[in-house]
């Protein structure tokens, strides 16, 4: 179905009001005039209000929720579509869909409308407060329903349009190409529209904020640099390939992994978070672009690639501190979390490891024999949770790499996590398309599993001493059967060893 347009969404079929009814909405809207900026005001406080919980994608929340959980709330995303990764600001989850922005209450899992929207690739929102005025910033365009075709600008007009050169085309004017996608600005205090920044291509990757700047990439082989306070374009750089996950920011550096299919690589790109000159460029030697959204903490830059190695970047240089070895590779669609010394990395057959920041070192690994295609490990106080294909969500202790809690497999993926104090959010996949939302279980129960692929030395040898005593019993038991058929066996072959010579004679016909 064609998303509609945002004047659809804004412009139901008018009625002719009563005096009394108008009467009656105007008290309403002032009512909410004069509340708005209160219950705004706790909005501050966004546990989870970018992609992997910041700029640098930690992906770590030191006071999250513990497990057990069980299933708070679920929110089917409207019929034949689905809902982007949230972020958590204040009580509630933002979220974005085709057509539209939304709130989610935390506690009941009712939604509100934050701003239309009108197509396009779902990322992931942002949340930032300039001065007083708290905003959400979301991707938008273009519809679907043509391939370059755009939304037509509403509410309004960026200042960048009449006087700026879209990232990635020639300047937008009256006459000019109609650019491809827009990153919007709409403040939660009233849900007007601040302003918007038009691309001249698709962008899918998510908006990354980092103190008063937002950072955007593109399928162009573009990353821009926008200004919070009144979205004019800071710088646009190039990069060696498209830009399909969000850039972390951290150490004066924005990190993007740019993906190039015509040449089968995936090239991890340093640019200067205030210029947009490039740094440096390392290129994995595997032939893919698969490659994990880039992570950063403690002084070093982490991604997982197709070689199967997890890296550690140096910022100033790209020098490679150190690798790890894991079982599989990484999917574009995950990122690494970083948490006390501690790198987390989970790859496509659903191996989630510990590796120590520092050195690379392998704490535990605990192979979950499923996939991870959409989720990335988050570290939630002293448990790592990650969400698998088979629909479950799981928990991870942090220092001994057990499996302490797992929901039930269901129909669909969970997908990325997002944490609150109290709840955690997560993507739902597959036929019932949404979000689920899980809350610590008083009356559940933990478990303590390690890996299939752990040893354990009493269980293990144990079974080794039973399983060779079942084939020693097996082997003796032909051979007590031929002795109670055939007689004694002679095991010196005629020989009587108290004798120089063998008894009766020379061993002709005896082989051998």
């Amino acid at each position: 179905m064609r998303p509609r347009h945002p004047e659809e969404l804004l412009s139901p079929t008018p009625n002719r009001p009563s005096s009394r009814a108008a009467l009656a909405a105007g008290l309403t809207i002032l009512v909410l005039a004069a509340v708005a900026p209160g219950a705004i005001a706790q909005e501050a406080d966004a546990t989870w209000p970018q992609y992997q919980g910041g700029a640098a994608h930690p992906g770590a929340l030191a006071e999250g929720p513990q497990p057990p959980f069980r299933v708070r709330w679920m929110l089917p995303a409207p019929a034949g579509e689905a809902l982007s990764a949230a972020i958590v600001v204040g009580d509630r989850a933002i979220s974005v869909g085709s057509e539209a922005v939304y709130a989610i209450d935390l506690q009941t899992g009712v939604e509100e409308t934050i701003a239309a929207r009108s197509g396009g690739p779902l990322s992931v929102p942002a949340f930032a407060t300039v001065g007083s005025t708290p905003m959400v910033l979301y991707l938008e365009g273009p519809e679907a329903s043509g391939a370059g075709a755009s939304p037509t600008p509403s509410g309004t007009p960026s200042p960048t349009q009449a006087t700026t050169t879209s990232p990635g085309s020639e300047a937008v004017g009256p006459d000019e190409e109609v650019p491809a996608s827009f990153l919007v600005a709409v403040s939660l205090e009233d849900r007007s529209e601040l302003w918007r920044v038009p691309f001249g291509a698709t962008t899918r990757s998510g908006v990354t904020v980092d103190g008063g700047t937002a950072y955007v990439g593109d399928q162009q082989r573009h990353v821009v640099a926008i200004a919070l306070e009144d979205g004019s374009v800071v710088w646009t750089a190039d990069v060696p390939g498209r830009v399909d996950a969000p850039v972390a920011v951290a150490d004066g550096r924005v990190y993007v992994v740019a993906r190039d299919g015509a040449a089968g690589q995936a090239t991890i790109v340093a640019l200067d978070a205030a210029t947009g000159e490039r740094a440096w460029a390392v290129v994995p030697q595997a032939t893919s672009t698969l490659a994990s959204a880039p992570s950063a903490g403690g002084g070093s830059v982490f991604v997982g690639a197709a070689d199967r190695l997890v890296r550690s970047l140096a910022p100033e240089d790209g020098a490679e501190r150190w690798t790890s070895l894991v079982l599989s590779f990484f999917t574009p669609f995950t990122a690494l979390a970083v948490a006390e010394g501690a790198v987390y990395a989970a790859d496509v057959t659903a191996g989630l490891y510990r590796l120590d920041a520092a050195d690379g070192r392998r704490r535990w690994g605990f192979q979950l024999n499923d996939r991870v295609i959409r989720s990335a490990p988050v570290v939630s106080g002293s448990t790592v949770l990650l969400g698998l294909n088979d629909g479950r969500l799981v928990a991870i202790d942090t220092d001994s790499g057990h499996l302490v809690w797992e929901s039930e497999a269901s129909p669909g993926l969970v997908g990325t996590i997002a944490l609150g104090t109290d709840v955690v959010v997560a993507v739902k996949g597959g036929r019932d398309a949404g979000l689920i939302a899980f809350e610590h279980d008083p009356d559940g129960a933990l478990v303590d599993v390690p890996s299939p692929t752990e040893l354990d030395a009493g269980t293990t040898f144990s079974r080794y001493g039973i399983a060779a005593a079942i084939v020693l019993i097996l082997a003796l038991i032909p051979g007590i059967a031929l002795r109670r058929r055939l007689g004694p066996v002679d095991l010196t072959g005629g020989v009587d060893l108290d004798d120089e010579e063998p008894a009766g004679g020379t061993d002709e016909g005896v082989e051998g």
